[in-house]
């Protein structure tokens, strides 16, 4: 059985090792012995299908990568839209995850349109950078998420947002992260996110089992945990 992985910009928007999240996927799909096939598609491209994705990605990318991303996104948002719909899982993590909003006001006062998913707007600046280790909280769960944030702006509004934040070690002035809707999920976590919380891969690896009809494995990847375990120890444990 055959699952499309559409992997957006990723010759753009794959920073921090990213791309290690399409890896980790596909690898737990095959486990799950799936034959996973990865559409990639970029800003030369003249159109992009969401008809027949599985599951879609986008990574993170320096600001004017991802406004150039955000712009040739737009051209396809109905056809976005209509997968979301339909509850094509999708992941959008570090600054991808700007263009899910309303859109992006830039450091010159200028305006990127983004998808107009949530109702937040992303304002940035050029004098510093947020960065930081991060511990979010999912609040339907209670599940705790790590990862790094490394952005330059926030969010004005955060009704929206779906996890809250526990702890920062860094100058993140962040109390809430990440829109969920249906099976999408925008996260401000940049790197191998599925990497260090199996508990999201693992979601959509469900999501994905149960929406082609195949019986869904449990299968236990120990360093995945072991590095999720660690690091959240570690944080807890770290002076702000």
């Amino acid at each position: 059985m055959n699952v499309k992985i559409l992997y957006l910009y990723p010759d753009f928007m794959s920073l921090y090792g990213d791309n290690a999240n399409v890896r980790i996927l596909t690898k737990m799909l095959e486990d799950q012995g799936f034959e996973v096939e990865i559409i990639e598609r970029t800003i030369t491209d003249n159109d992009i299908s969401f008809a027949d994705a599985d599951f879609v990605y986008m990574g993170s990318g320096v600001e004017s990568s991802r406004n150039l991303a955000a712009k040739h996104l737009g051209r396809f948002k109905s056809g976005h839209i209509e997968a979301l719909e339909k509850g094509v899982p999708m992941l959008f993590t570090g600054n991808s995850y700007d263009i899910l909003g309303k859109g992006i006001t830039t450091p010159d006062a200028g305006f990127i349109e983004g998808l107009g998913i949530f109702n937040y707007s992303f304002k940035e600046q050029s004098e510093k950078r947020y960065t930081g280790d991060v511990i979010l909280s999912d609040n339907t769960t209670g599940d705790k998420y790590v990862g790094f944030v490394n952005r330059a702006g926030t969010p004005d509004v955060e009704d929206d947002l779906a996890f809250d934040v526990v702890k920062v070690i860094g100058n993140v002035p962040m109390h809430k992260d990440a829109a969920r809707k249906n099976n999408l999920l925008g996260i401000s976590l940049i790197g191998p996110v599925l990497l260090k919380n199996p508990v999201i891969a693992d979601s959509f690896v469900k999501i994905i089992c149960e929406q082609k009809g195949k019986e869904y494995q449990k299968i236990e990847y120990p360093h995945s945990v072991r590095s999720h375990d660690k690091t959240l120890k570690a944080l807890m444990d770290s002076e702000v």
